[in-house]
């Protein structure tokens, strides 16, 4: 047998009949879209338990961790000529990502993400690092501390004392 060029393919031909071959691909293909359906899964269920939606960073995980039940969920305030802030806060270890912050305004749109600085008490506060910038063109925020207080809502505060911010429950949080 050549191949047009007067080469010989015998050399490339496979001993193995095609119905074998064609059962090889077969498996090899199921293993493939088993992966692809496995992995479409995990993101939707990590859609799920961020309350449906998946915030601009997609970085708060949905593993077990640190932060007590209390602070988990999303979070909102409204700042008079400054816009809306976004806060999710999710479950992680120290140095993972637990806080996604979106913040909207008249002049921008960015996103930030920061990491659990250290295990907190059973009640808080969390200590967060820095909040890096995740998307948008803003200044990354200082390290923070999040207190959960007596009416519900949550007081996040720069840990350089530059100043604070009430939050509330977001109506779309259970």
């Amino acid at each position: 047998m050549g191949d047009g060029w007067g080469r010989s393919t015998a050399a490339y031909e496979h001993p193995e009949g095609d119905e074998e071959r064609q059962g090889r691909r077969g498996s090899v293909l199921l293993v493939l879209v088993g992966l692809i359906v496995l992995l479409g899964a995990g993101g939707t269920v990590v859609a799920l338990v961020r309350g449906g939606r998946v915030p601009d960073t997609a970085t708060v995980p949905a593993s077990a961790g640190l932060v007590p039940e209390g602070f988990l969920g999303d979070w909102e305030a409204r700042v008079d000529g400054a816009g809306t802030r976004r806060l999710t806060l999710g479950q992680g270890q120290v140095g993972e990502r637990v806080l996604s912050l979106v913040v909207d305004d008249a002049h921008r749109h960015c996103a930030f993400a920061a990491e659990l600085a250290q295990p907190p008490d059973v009640d808080g506060p969390l200590r967060l690092g820095a909040a890096d910038v995740t998307s948008g063109t803003c200044t990354p925020g200082a390290p923070s501390l999040l207190t959960l207080l007596p009416d519900g809502r949550l007081k996040r505060e720069s840990a350089t004392g530059a100043g604070s911010l009430i939050y509330e429950r977001s109506a779309e949080t259970p």
